[in-house]
């Protein structure tokens, strides 16, 4: 192989290299983007529960509960119908 030939060879890999790093760079910027999205959405989700089930003063575990049995409820009535 010539001079040349393996310089091109290298010129290539560091392309393929740059390139690698720009996907990366894009895949990280995508999670993170999805990720705020999601979190802004649990805190709107659950400011819209505190409002309409009035449930500001309680505990995340009595909270649970309450959300269970609504869901419970409302997985009965779909079986009913």
């Amino acid at each position: 192989m010539t001079e040349n030939e393996e310089k091109y060879i290298q010129s290539v890999r560091e392309k393929i290299t740059k390139f690698q790093n720009q996907e990366k760079t894009f895949i990280a910027r995508i999670k993170e983007k999805e990720h705020k999205l999601r979190t802004r959405r649990l805190i709107q989700n659950g400011a819209l529960a505190e409002k309409y089930l009035n449930c500001e003063n309680i505990a995340p575990l009595e909270f649970e509960k309450v959300l269970k049995n609504i869901a419970d409820t409302l997985n009965v009535i779909e079986k009913t119908d």
